[in-house]
């Protein structure tokens, strides 16, 4: 099958694009009703290589909760991978995708209330392309669509994932036909050498990718 990559441009935004600065003076608004219970996948920015430490904390804390009554969810981008040690033995270990970043699910009301005061978040990232109020930028987050599509690729997919964080020309929209992966949708992305990636596009961080071959491509365009 080939793939015309002529179909629908899409450009992923730069990481550099995004000003990850701390959101105190924007905690002080007043938020809309609808706003303060609608929940969100923030992007709480925490040390390096503590990611997984402070899940663990956060998830300490609704510990207790109901399942599906639970205040908030956390999810550290990681995909499970095979390596080969020293030794020679194999190992899986687990690859932090987004370094230094927990993505956090729950109401902008519990985000200003309460998460943005725990000492091991630092800040959370904002949208400087996002129109300023009260001189203040938005705080960022990722649409529950995207985060979906991005839980499941990192969690199923056979090969390794990764993040391009350059704009980029995608082709047409496809959709998975076969695997564990089958029936997610998103775009191709052809390269030079005849290969093919799929690609779904992640709001603030570019475009997760993953080496595809055609046949298990329907083009849905």
């Amino acid at each position: 099958m080939r793939v015309n990559v002529s179909k629908p441009v899409v450009d992923s935004i730069p990481q550099e694009g995004i000003d990850a600065v701390g959101v105190e003076k924007a905690d002080q608004n007043n938020l809309p009703e609808r706003e303060s219970v609608r929940k969100h996948w923030y992007i709480a920015i925490v040390n390096n290589k503590s990611e997984k430490l402070s899940r663990d904390r956060l998830e300490d804390r609704i510990s207790g909760q109901p399942e599906g009554e639970k205040d908030y969810e956390v999810y550290v981008a990681s995909q499970k991978e095979m390596r080969l040690l020293p030794s020679g033995k194999r190992k899986q270990v687990e690859r932090i995708v987004f370094r230094a970043i927990v993505f956090i699910r729950c109401t902008e009301a519990l985000r200003r209330k309460e998460i943005v005061h725990l000492p091991y978040i630092k800040r959370f990232m904002v949208n400087i392309a996002g129109e300023r109020s009260g001189g203040i930028r938005p705080v960022a987050f990722i649409p529950d669509e995207q985060m979906s599509k991005l839980k499941r690729m990192l969690d199923n997919s056979e090969k390794s994932v990764t993040i391009d964080s350059r704009p980029i020309r995608l082709g047409a929209k496809v959709r998975i036909n076969a695997g564990k992966l089958c029936g997610l949708e998103g775009n191709v992305l052809e390269a030079p050498d005849g290969s093919a990636s799929f690609v779904i596009c992640v709001d603030m961080f570019g475009c997760a990718k993953v080496s595809i071959t055609r046949d298990m491509l329907d083009v849905l365009e």
